[in-house]
């Protein structure tokens, strides 16, 4: 059994095409069938069915199929701590991400880290804190970054920025631009994060603190990123708090606008985040540092005092 059957086996599998698993590997037709008839025989068993139209798991397929796609993920896992070793310019970094941080933030940190790790090579997944949080605990992402603290024992958090969120309405709205009553607010429909999201999480708290849930709103609208929320207020669905860094760009264009409600300002923190009690590769460090550094951070962001 080697690491070419275990890779054609896992394409095969989700591809359900030999052809296409074969383009994708660089390899022939006949090459993919011949590493997939070497895989089953060294393991007693048929891995896939065959016919003219579709491709198959059996029984035995769908059972190996995630104890193989461990067995790849560590396999890679090593070849890159190997080059790491080798060169520290050079390794793979897996990174999870909210969507505020993966859209604002990470972008300009990945850039200014590639200028001195050219060599680096940075794959980033993109979902809510809940998501992030399941990530870490599988093991499938090197370094998370999001907006909760909750996830588990087995995961270490470290808070890394601060960020703010701010309520907004469309430009034209009567309250652009004002203040407005916590009363007032509860008039209008609100659009909100989905369930599992840091922005949601802290909403909520702050909202609690004044006996308020978001049942108390006139509607409702439930969506999956910051983006689309800041699209969602511009068509004048209803009110939003989002991250202050998220909307700036539609509050600097003016399609949006600021409103403000004393006495609920909602401070909120990014967090650094890692599987507690596991060797951290070089990539992993090397990238961790760069981004704990305060004072690069508030250069590459243009926050410098």
């Amino acid at each position: 059994m080697n690491i070419k059957q275990l890779e054609a086996f896992l394409l095969v599998a989700e591809l359900r095409n030999f052809t296409r698993t074969a383009g994708q590997l660089g390899m022939s037709q006949p090459a993919v069938s011949f590493q997939i008839k070497a895989l089953e025989e060294e393991l007693g068993v048929t891995l896939l069915e065959r016919n003219e139209k579709k491709v198959l798991l059996t029984e035995a397929g769908r059972l190996l199929y995630p104890e193989i796609k461990q067995m790849v993920r560590h396999y890679r896992k090593i070849r890159a701590m190997v080059n790491e070793l080798q060169d520290l310019k050079s390794g793979h970094l897996l990174l999870g991400a909210t969507g505020m941080p993966a859209e604002c933030l990470l972008p300009i940190f990945i850039g200014g880290f590639r200028e001195q790790y050219p060599g680096f090579r940075i794959s980033m997944q993109v979902g809510n804190s809940a998501a992030v949080a399941r990530w870490l605990q599988d093991r499938e992402i090197d370094l998370g970054i999001l907006g909760t603290a909750t996830g588990g024992e087995d995961i270490e958090y470290h808070p890394w920025l601060e960020d703010e969120l701010i309520f907004i309405v469309p430009y034209w709205h009567p309250w652009a631009g004002n203040s407005i009553s916590l009363e007032e607010l509860t008039r209008e429909p609100l659009i909100i994060r989905e369930t599992g999201s840091g922005t949601r999480q802290a909403l909520e708290a702050k909202l609690a603190e004044h006996n308020i849930s978001v049942e108390h709103f006139p509607g409702l609208l439930e969506l999956g990123s910051n983006q689309s929320v800041v699209q969602a207020v511009r068509a004048g669905l209803g009110t939003a708090a989002v991250s202050r860094r998220a909307a700036r760009d539609a509050l600097k264009t003016g399609k949006v606008a600021r409103v403000t409600i004393p006495g609920l300002q909602i401070r909120c923190c990014l967090y650094l985040a890692w599987p507690r009690q596991v060797s951290n590769g070089p990539s992993t460090a090397i990238f961790r540092s760069f981004l704990m550094d305060r004072e690069l951070c508030r250069r590459l962001l243009g926050e410098e005092d």
